[in-house]
């Protein structure tokens, strides 16, 4: 079976965990990067901006790949791998936040 048969059963090609060492460890296909959390917020931001911009100017930003630089080590996010990228992204970020804690003290401080 070739790369592209079928995408419903592949398994993801991005994701990030929180380690025990307090890190998180980034998968992206081939590459696992370990990452203190405010660069996971700094990565956060800067899918934030590409998607703005693959938004305004759809051509260019949606052939290219979206290059980042972490430390020495420097990514180019396949555009067809975006949006698994930017999701697995957020919602680590969701986590290391802990949004539904504060949701809950939010609602129960009403």
């Amino acid at each position: 079976m070739s790369h592209n048969d079928n995408k419903n059963e592949q398994l993801p090609q991005t994701f990030i965990r929180q380690c025990s060492c307090g890190y998180y460890h980034l998968h992206y296909r081939y590459i696992m990067l370990t990452i203190p959390m405010h660069t996971l917020f700094g990565i956060m931001d800067e899918c934030y901006t590409w998607e703005k911009m693959r938004s305004h100017e759809s051509g260019m930003h949606c052939r290219n790949p979206f290059r980042l630089v972490v430390g020495v080590a420097s990514l180019a996010i396949l555009p067809e791998d975006f949006e698994e990228f930017n999701e697995a992204v957020q919602q680590a970020a969701y986590k290391a936040l802990n949004i539904m804690q504060l949701i809950q003290q939010t609602g129960s401080q009403q």
